[in-house]
C-alpha cells in the first residue's frame, strides 16, 4: 500500500515544467523574496527606530527548503529549489527592506546593528508553504501567517498584538510562479505588518 501511494504522488508530479517531490541530478536553483511593494516613504531620521527580531518558526519552516502541503496537514519539500537563506532571514529582511519602503514613522534595525531603539517588534512565522488544495497539478495557494507582537523597548510592555494572513494562489503549477506567488503573499503580509506598527507608533508617541 505504501508502495503504490508513492507511485501515485511520483505520477502525479511528474509533468514537464510542474513541480517534483523527486531528488533531480542537477543542482538545485536558487531563489529569493522579491519586494512587491512599492517605495513611497520619506526618509525621517527623527523617527523613532524599531527593531525587527528574526521570526521564529516551526522546525519544518525555518530552513531553506521550499515547504508544500500535500494534504492532510502534511508537509514536503519541493526539489531541486531552495531559498538563498533561510526562511526567518528571508521574511526578516523582507520586512525591513519594507519599512525602508513605506514607513516614515518608524526607522528599522536588526538586533545585531547596535543601535538604540524605541520598540521592538517580534515576529512568529505560522505558515510559509503552497498549499495543493485543488489536486496535484493544480496550481497551488499560498499561505503565509505571522503574529506580530510591538513592544515598548522603554518599559518592556507589549503594545499590541495582531497575527497578518494572506492566501495567494499561483499562476500556475511552475517552480518560477510558485516562488513569485511566495513574494507576492509575503509583501501584502509585510505591507499590513508595517502599516500597523507605525500606526500604533504614532499613536503612542502622540
Amino acid at each position: 500500500m505504501i508502495a503504490r501511494a508513492l507511485l501515485v504522488a511520483a505520477s502525479a508530479f511528474a509533468l514537464s515544467g510542474c513541480i517534483s517531490l523527486l531528488p533531480e541530478a542537477d543542482p538545485n536553483a536558487l531563489y529569493r523574496l522579491s519586494n512587491h511593494v512599492p517605495a513611497e516613504a520619506v526618509a525621517n531620521q527623527d523617527a523613532p527606530v524599531v527593531r525587527i527580531g528574526r521570526p521564529i518558526a516551526p522546525r519544518a519552516l525555518a530552513s531553506d527548503r521550499v515547504a508544500l502541503d500535500t494534504g492532510e496537514g502534511r508537509l514536503a519539500y519541493m526539489a531541486g529549489v531552495n531559498w538563498v537563506s533561510a526562511v526567518p532571514v528571508l521574511f526578516q529582511e523582507l520586512v525591513i527592506d519594507t519599512f525602508d519602503r513605506r514607513s516614515g514613522a518608524l526607522v528599522a534595525a536588526r538586533p545585531d546593528d547596535g543601535v538604540a531603539t524605541s520598540w521592538d517588534l517580534r515576529l512568529e512565522l505560522r505558515r510559509f508553504e503552497a498549499v495543493y488544495d485543488q489536486g496535484d497539478n493544480a496550481a497551488p495557494r499560498i499561505d503565509v501567517a505571522v503574529r506580530a507582537r510591538l513592544i515598548d523597548a522603554g518599559n518592556r510592555e507589549v503594545s499590541s498584538v495582531r497575527t497578518f494572513e494572506v492566501s495567494q494562489r499561483a499562476d500556475s503549477n511552475r517552480q518560477p510562479r510558485i516562488i513569485d506567488a511566495f513574494s507576492r503573499a509575503s509583501s501584502d503580509v509585510s505591507r499590513e505588518l508595517v502599516d500597523w506598527a507605525s500606526e500604533r507608533v504614532s499613536q503612542a508617541e502622540e
